[in-house]
């Protein structure tokens, strides 16, 4: 029984890194690469409690330097759904090194039947570092608008550390 598991285990595991590989359609990377659209996304897998915790973008290059960017933010918890929906301007000021600024709305939706807070409006600055095509790191202070007290980050402002790694 055991060798039987551990069969399952390497076949999957080759599965699962054979899905990592490239597609190879030339069509599909050239039209992608000369698009000035572009998205980007993740999604956790769903953990005990139903818990589903996932953000996508779509972005636009307006040139070289230059790019503006939808973001959504789904996350839920127990009792309450929280959504945070964001646009954003990019402005590269060297290859790497870029500004950014944005607006975003933040709500909770409601499962249960209680009251929910009321939505928050953020204004957003900072800058960030493109490390490489997979890696970035982004410093962001959120300015909360209207002060209301939604959930563990119910503050009037917020300064966030955070980097992204692609693979």
């Amino acid at each position: 029984m055991i060798t039987l598991v551990r069969i399952v285990f390497l076949f999957l595991c080759m599965v699962i890194g054979r899905a990592q590989n490239p597609n190879s359609n030339q069509d599909y990377v050239e039209s992608t690469e000369t698009s000035d659209f572009y998205t980007d996304g993740f999604a956790y897998p769903v953990f005990m409690d139903d818990e589903i915790h996932l953000q996508y973008s779509i972005g636009y290059k307006l040139d070289d330097k230059f790019m503006v960017e939808l973001q959504n933010y789904y996350d839920t918890y127990r009792v309450f759904d929280v959504q945070k929906v964001s646009i954003r301007l990019k402005n590269y000021v060297s290859d790497k090194l870029y500004f950014v600024n944005g607006l975003a709305m933040e709500r909770e939706l409601d499962k249960h039947g209680f009251d929910t807070a009321k939505p928050r409006y953020i204004m957003t600055n900072g800058f960030g570092y493109d490390v490489n095509k997979n890696v970035m790191m982004e410093v962001n202070h959120d300015l909360n608008f209207n002060k209301s007290n939604l959930g563990a980050y119910g503050m009037p402002s917020l300064l966030s550390v955070k980097s992204k790694i692609k693979f």
